[in-house]
């Protein structure tokens, strides 16, 4: 491994190794490996046979979150003793601070010079020049000076540097927004970084809360009291975030443009479930793109604290499937399912390959649940929660494993298309229109025949043309129309019917059927 790779985090650690020359060359050997400088030494002999404890004060290099970062250390410094089989013990452990700080920005300016015996005219002049040069950066040098104090602005001001022009004893500074004062804090470089990730948090939870609202307002107050719960949870969020935001100002000043965020992004969220074409769902779309983008992030954090190589034994489990999921034909299993609560074969409806394919790629996507088991792991491994291979760790992603290939392919898609067509039948058995799943599209019909009834060959019952049937689909010239009196399926010639479309299945046809 490079010397030269990533890291996010650094630690400093003394530890006491165990052992002989001959090992204490092979430790500091998978140190210099892993690019961890020995910052000192003490107690090592320089007889190979004689068996010395020696204790080294090192410094660990390795990516992930600052949350837990000392036991993340301590774990990657056993690990390496754990493979080369050595007799060592970590006996402190500190993460290193080393966050520079965001000093305050001075420009350089001449100032415009004004004679003693100059006119009132030249005078006001003059006042306007310095007035712009102060506050507009008419007259910079182009010199950009950190510094906490004026004095020091004004002495690096002057200083000269290499390959820049001699400036004059007599320039000035102004400072970039507002002027320092003692009581101001200063804060860290990376503490920009930091606020902007949160208040985009705020923003998201804000956008999610209004689509939310949006799709409770659609279904009459439905999970009302879960719009409640969110607005809750945002405004707390805001609050505590307000306190803990490093910021120069006051902390409620910043709470209060959080929560100015949370409404702006609240804002967004119901314009765009008001305006989405299927009112209702926004927010549960919203969510599942939210938690896609999760997951890919979990994947690439776990990429990140491994490689591609060690992560491709993780991901190739989940491709078979769903390279399986890609077979043309594979999405009419939900098909299949479904219309079974109808006592209806597949090959009696007609399905458009545009909804077929839209059906596997459903199946497809419930396969696919298996990669936040991978994420899960990555998630765990920038927390430091996972770095040795441990068996509480294994089996957590084991039976995550287990239960989301349960969840995805089994609940989310093989029973759920069950559970859609036992629901749709129920809908037909009360008389109503059921709604359509991926393009069998059930819809209430009344019926003529074309001829004498008693010459219309029908399989699986007999036509009653008062009584509206459910008219699943067709396949080869055969309609199948259901029977919510009998709950039972007819297979009849399209070509001996004239069909004619119903409201529901409480009306009564005419006894000659509808006309034509």
């Amino acid at each position: 491994m490079s010397c030269a790779f990533r890291f996010d985090q650094r630690a400093t650690a003394l530890v006491e190794l165990r052992g002989l020359r001959s090992e204490h060359e092979l430790f500091e050997e998978a140190l210099a490996a892993r690019g961890w400088p020995v910052l000192d030494r003490q107690g090592r002999d320089t007889d190979p046979l004689v068996e010395r404890r020696v204790r080294y004060v090192i410094e660990a290099r390795f990516p992930g979150s600052r949350f837990n970062a000392a036991f993340g250390a301590r774990e990657r410094i056993e690990l390496v003793a754990d493979e080369l089989r050595l007799d060592l013990q970590v006996q402190a452990v500190e993460c290193v601070d080393r966050d520079p700080k965001d000093l305050p920005r001075w420009f350089v300016h001449e100032p415009p010079e004004v004679p003693a015996g100059a006119s009132a005219t030249a005078r006001l002049r003059g006042r306007f020049l310095r007035w712009s040069a102060e506050n507009l950066g008419t007259r910079d040098t182009g010199r950009l000076i950190m510094a906490t104090t004026p004095q020091a602005a004004g002495w690096l001001a002057t200083r000269p540097l290499p390959g820049t022009p001699a400036r004059p004893a007599a320039v000035a500074r102004r400072a970039m927004g507002a002027a320092p004062t003692p009581s101001r804090r200063i804060g860290s470089r990376r503490d920009s970084l930091r606020m902007m990730s949160r208040l985009l948090v705020f923003v998201l939870l804000g956008f999610l809360l209004g689509a939310h609202l949006a799709d409770v307002l659609v279904s009459q107050d439905r999970w009302s009291w879960t719009s409640t719960a969110v607005l809750a949870v945002v405004a707390g969020c805001a609050a505590v975030a307000g306190w803990r935001i490093p910021q120069d100002g006051s902390p409620f000043g910043t709470a209060a443009f959080a929560a100015f965020l949370v409404l702006l992004g609240a804002g967004g969220g119901g314009h765009v479930g008001r305006q989405v074409p299927d009112q209702g769902f926004a927010a549960p779309v919203l969510v599942a793109l939210l938690a896609g983008a999760v997951v890919a992030n979990g994947i690439r954090l776990l990429v990140r604290q491994w490689s591609w190589q060690r992560v491709a034994p993780w991901l190739l489990p989940a491709l078979i499937p769903l390279a399986f999921g890609l077979l043309p034909g594979v999405g009419t299993a939900l098909h299949v399912l479904y219309l079974d609560a109808f006592d209806v074969d597949l090959e009696d409806v007609e399905v458009p390959r545009a909804f077929q394919f839209m059906a596997m790629l459903k199946l497809t996507a419930c396969l696919g649940l298996w990669f936040l088991a991978p994420s899960v792991l990555g998630y765990m491994k920038h927390f430091h929660w996972h770095v040795k291979d441990r068996m509480f760790g294994n089996f957590v992603v084991f039976l995550l494993s287990v239960l989301l290939v349960g969840m995805g392919f089994l609940g989310l898609g093989l029973l759920g298309a069950e559970i859609a067509g036992e629901k749709a039948a129920a809908t037909a058995a009360a008389g109503r229109t059921p709604k359509g799943y991926y393009g069998i599209e059930p819809e209430w019909v009344c019926l003529a025949p074309v001829g004498k009834l008693a010459e219309v060959p029908v399989d699986g019952g007999v036509l009653e043309p008062k009584r509206p049937y459910l008219k699943l689909g067709d396949s080869g010239g055969v309609v199948v129309l259901w029977d919510a009196g009998e709950k039972a399926a007819l297979k009849v010639p399209l070509e001996r019917l004239r069909l004619a479309p119903a409201d529901s299945a409480r009306v009564t046809c005419g006894s000659a059927g509808p006309k034509g």
